[in-house]
């Protein structure tokens, strides 16, 4: 456990430290390497929810939301990875819990994700990419990959305005990718 929570403070360090944060929007640097072999899901695959169209990459999964509406997830803003306050940057509320495939056993802390709902799946998602991070563990997955958001990170594949509107879909089927 303590090497567990070593590992998890050196990663929330990194974040702290580098020029853009965990998971940065709109930057133009990468600030990650190659994935190590077993650390990202596998290639696009068909799922049980999946589409036939060419997704450039996107896997189909599964998204639910729990905490406040515009809250960061859970109560004491934090989970099973052990970070504290993710209402704040670098986390910023864009949190989730994901099942085994995404948590890894706590491998999976810290691990960033872009996801997108699209119209077709709900009137109200935006379909644009918005970034969250792993903060907690999912133990009752809907899905191979599901996602199970603050309210916020929910919200936030709205379109402008109609984030209660998606919220109150309170399941919905969506996109995501490394």
């Amino acid at each position: 456990m303590a090497s567990f929570t070593i590992a998890a403070a050196a990663a929330l360090l990194f974040c702290l430290l580098a020029a853009d944060g965990c998971c940065a929007k709109n930057s133009n640097k990468t600030h990650h390497a190659p994935p190590s072999p077993g650390t990202s899901p596998p290639a696009p695959v068909s799922s049980a929810n999946a589409t036939d169209a060419d997704t450039g990459g996107w896997l189909d999964a599964r998204a639910t939301w729990y905490g406040a509406p515009t809250g960061a997830g859970p109560d004491d803003n934090g989970g099973a990875c052990g970070f504290k306050n993710v209402n704040l940057p670098p986390f910023s509320a864009m949190t989730s819990c994901g099942n085994e495939p995404l948590f890894k056993d706590g491998k999976g802390c810290g691990s960033c994700y872009q996801i997108r709902c699209v119209a077709r799946n709900h009137p109200a998602c935006s379909g644009v990419p918005e970034t969250v991070i792993i903060t907690d563990m999912n133990y009752f997955p809907v899905s191979r990959y599901h996602f199970d958001l603050s309210g916020t990170a929910f919200g936030a594949m709205a379109l402008p305005g109609r984030n209660d509107q998606l919220r109150h879909a309170g399941i919905i089927d969506m996109q995501f990718k490394r």
